[in-house]
């Protein structure tokens, strides 16, 4: 048994191993096949991915594709549009194209009407034109190739005429064409004719003018006039020149050209515009090389008859010795006029004469002046300033055409001057003698005797005659009265003084003594039993661009002042708009001189601190920087005071020559009742440096007495009065000068205080009073000297 049970359990082993043999084999198979069917996975898989890879990349493709698709249809678009509108202009130019076909074919029409056939006559035509134009530009090369090698020439008249082989004209006539003229133009006067003569030969039948200017005369314009008959032949197929008939005359170019001027005259005018140049430079003052500038360098120049001294007649040779002269004139005339003119025998003025020789080889031409009129005003510091000369000069000017330079030059030129009054051209106007005529006037009775002094005005001019002057005579005599006037005058042929180019004569003025201006006549006083020269006082209304010149030496005729000079320059004082002489004391004439820049120089302004004074409040003040040894001219307001020249203060504690003065205004109710009834109207004090004082005093530097302050008050001047106040009030009355709205005090020599009063206006007093002032009232109230 037990053995069937291990044969059993045998069998059922071996059952089992064949079981699991086969299964493993089964599973080896299944297995094999796993493997296989994952790696054909894996690598579907990998394909998969790389037809996703291309599929992607595709699409990418399909929308690159499907933008240039949109470009490519709007590019589409585009040209369908142009080729629509080519076709338009297709259509358009198909239409033109009958058009200028129909014309073409209408044109054939008209050249079968022609007595001609084929091209030959127009090329005959063609090659006659060429030959011509080749003459023109000067050149064989352009000539030649139209002439056939049995070429034959007759030139009969103008140019250079004979008979030529192809040879000879070449060398003989063209060359001598060619190097006679310079400049050459040619046209034919009609349309040349053309005629056949067999089927290869034509006649071409013209006339033909060149214009032609010598190369030895460019000036010498030549016209040529040839009727010629041309034989051309078409040889091997090209057409050239067998024979030429040229049948010349010369003619003016005006015969040519209607209206066209001669030949001379357009010379002429180029010389007269060359002489005309020549006077204008001179009455321009232009540089003596821009004057000569026509002159050859041989050139004469000839001055003969009567010319400033400074020129000296005779001959001068070559351009550097006519440039001395004409230097001469830039410097000795500042300013010149001048005219050019032939006087006829009858007295006609005409244009200068202009006589115009032209030739191939020599052109010479001669200008004709014989009035030529020149007014030179003397230079400031040339001899004889300031002279104006008319000179008349009678010139002849002879020229040569130069053809190195393309221009004409004078080689000789003659002046024969002669000088004459400048009255005798200028008829109404004086250049020459000075005159000085009256345009206003001031007089009034002097009484050197009485204490008065006198205010005279005319324009812009005020003058002070001082009380006690008298005028002295050249033998001695004193005068105590005698008229005194003060005129002013305008000018005639006065200009500025020698040297002085920056100075314009305006007008003038002038201090007369009966009706007398004259340097023998002094204003003088008398001072301790000694004459001493007494000064009237001129003040001008002017800008520090003015000054003054002393001139005299004329006559005085009571209406105009003729002839005389300059004598010196004058010196004055300068404030703000005003100028003042404290010299004058010759009754002689005086000329106003306006220059480009200030003459003087008006005080510096400064500040200075002023208080009250004497119970007077100030309201106003205005200082100035004066220098006492110059002096100076403090103007305030309405009020114009002078320091006069070599003035110093004299103080407690030293003299002062350099000091800031001041003109105080206070306020007039502060001065109370005035004397007399009068009211206070002005209240105003000199300081210096800020000090109104009695301790100080102005001294004449030089003679040590008193040197007062000049006082002008503009303001109004009916009765008034001037007081000096002091800590009492009202202390005296001083003396003053009283004009037409004009008050003058010439003694104040203290800085202290002043009033000015005037009466009271009531209603009454002003209906039932009535009074006038002229400019030669004065007052004063004593003959001893004042220091107030």
């Amino acid at each position: 048994m037990a053995d069937m049970k291990t044969i059993g359990f045998a069998i059922v082993a071996i059952i089992l191993v064949i079981i699991a043999a086969i299964g493993f084999y089964e599973y080896s198979i299944t297995n094999s096949k796993y493997l296989s069917i994952s790696s054909q996975y894996q690598s579907l898989d990998s394909q998969y991915m790389s037809l996703q890879g291309n599929y992607t990349n595709l699409n990418k493709t399909y929308s690159q594709l499907a933008s240039e698709y949109k470009t490519l249809e709007g590019m589409y678009q585009t040209v369908l549009m142009y080729a629509q509108n080519n076709y338009t202009l297709y259509k358009q130019a198909e239409s033109n194209y009958t058009y200028y076909k129909m014309l073409y074919e209408q044109m054939l029409q008209q050249l079968s009407k022609l007595n001609v056939s084929g091209y030959r006559p127009g090329a005959a035509l063609a090659t006659v034109m060429q030959f011509y134009d080749g003459i023109a530009i000067e050149s064989p090369s352009d000539v030649l190739p139209f002439l056939a090698n049995n070429f034959t020439a007759y030139i009969m008249g103008q140019p250079f005429a004979g008979t030529y082989n192809l040879t000879s004209f070449n060398e003989t006539w063209l060359s001598d064409f060619f190097g006679t003229y310079e400049t050459v133009y040619f046209y034919t006067t009609a349309l040349p004719t053309v005629t056949q003569i067999n089927g290869n030969t034509f006649n071409v039948t013209d006339v033909v003018q060149y214009f032609v200017a010598p190369t030895s005369d460019p000036v010498y314009l030549q016209v040529f006039n040839a009727s010629n008959t041309i034989v051309v032949q078409f040889i091997h197929g090209i057409p050239e020149i067998t024979e030429l008939v040229w049948k010349g005359n010369e003619v003016s170019p005006s015969a040519v050209i209607a209206g066209y001027p001669s030949q001379h005259s357009l010379e002429a005018n180029q010389v007269l515009e060359e002489f005309l140049s020549q006077i204008n430079a001179l009455g321009a003052e232009f540089p003596a090389s821009v004057i000569s500038q026509n002159f050859a360098p041989n050139a004469q120049l000839i001055l003969m008859g009567q010319l400033p001294p400074v020129f000296k007649v005779g001959t001068y040779n070559g351009i550097n010795n006519i440039e001395k002269v004409f230097s001469t004139w830039d410097t000795y005339f500042i300013f010149a006029l001048t005219y050019v003119q032939n006087l006829l025998p009858n007295g006609t003025a005409v244009p200068p004469t202009v006589k115009v020789n032209l030739s191939p080889s020599n052109a010479t031409a001669e200008v004709i002046a014989n009035d030529t009129v020149f007014f030179g005003f003397v230079n400031q510091g040339e001899p004889n300033f300031p002279m104006i000369y008319d000179i008349h000069v009678d010139i002849m000017a002879y020229f040569v055409y130069n053809t190195s330079i393309a221009s004409w030059q004078i080689v000789k030129e003659i002046w024969n001057a002669t000088e004459v009054n400048a009255l005798s051209d200028t008829v109404y106007y004086n250049l020459n003698q000075p005159i000085m005529k009256v345009t206003g006037e001031d007089t009034v009775t002097v009484n050197a005797t009485s204490d008065q002094g006198y205010v005279l005005q005319v324009g812009n001019v005020m003058v002070i005659v001082k009380p006690h002057t008298y005028a002295e005579l050249a033998n001695g005599t004193m005068l105590p009265v005698y008229n005194f006037s003060l005129i002013t005058f305008s000018l005639e042929a006065v200009y500025p003084p020698a040297a002085q180019y920056n100075l314009t004569p305006l007008y003038a003025f002038a201090f007369a003594v009966n009706n007398q201006i004259t340097p023998t006549i002094s204003l003088v006083t008398i001072v301790n039993g000694k004459v001493e020269a007494q000064p009237a006082i001129t003040i001008v209304w002017a800008p520090d661009t003015w000054t003054s010149w002393t001139w005299f030496g004329g006559t005085f005729n009571g209406t105009a002042y003729i002839g005389g000079s300059y004598k010196f320059a004058d010196h004055w004082l300068y404030g703000n708009g005003v100028m003042i002489n404290v010299q004058f004391f010759k009754p002689v004439i005086w000329v106003f001189e306006s220059s480009a820049t200030p003459v003087g120089q008006p005080p510096k302004p400064v500040e200075v601190s002023v208080g009250s004074a004497y119970g007077l409040t100030p309201v106003n003040v205005y200082s100035y920087e004066i220098n006492g040894t110059q002096g100076g001219v403090a103007y305030a307001g309405d009020m114009i005071v002078v320091i006069q020249p070599n003035t110093k203060i004299v103080t407690p504690s030293g003299n002062l020559t350099e000091f800031n003065f001041s003109v105080v205004f206070y306020n007039p109710s502060n001065a109370g009742t005035a004397p007399n009834g009068q009211v206070p109207i002005l209240a105003f004090a000199y300081a210096i440096n800020g000090n109104v004082t009695f301790s100080y005093s102005a001294v004449n530097s030089i003679t040590g007495t008193a040197n007062p302050f000049i006082t002008i008050i503009l303001t109004p001047s009916q009765n008034v009065t001037m007081w000096t106040w002091g800590a009492k009030g009202y202390i005296f009355e001083d003396p003053i000068i009283v004009g037409n709205g004009v008050v003058i005090n010439l003694t104040f020599f203290k800085p202290v205080p002043w009033i000015l009063t005037a009466p009271e206006i009531t209603s009454s007093s002003s209906m039932m009073t009535s009074s006038t002032t002229t400019s030669t009232t004065s007052t004063s109230t004593s003959s001893s000297p004042y220091w107030g």
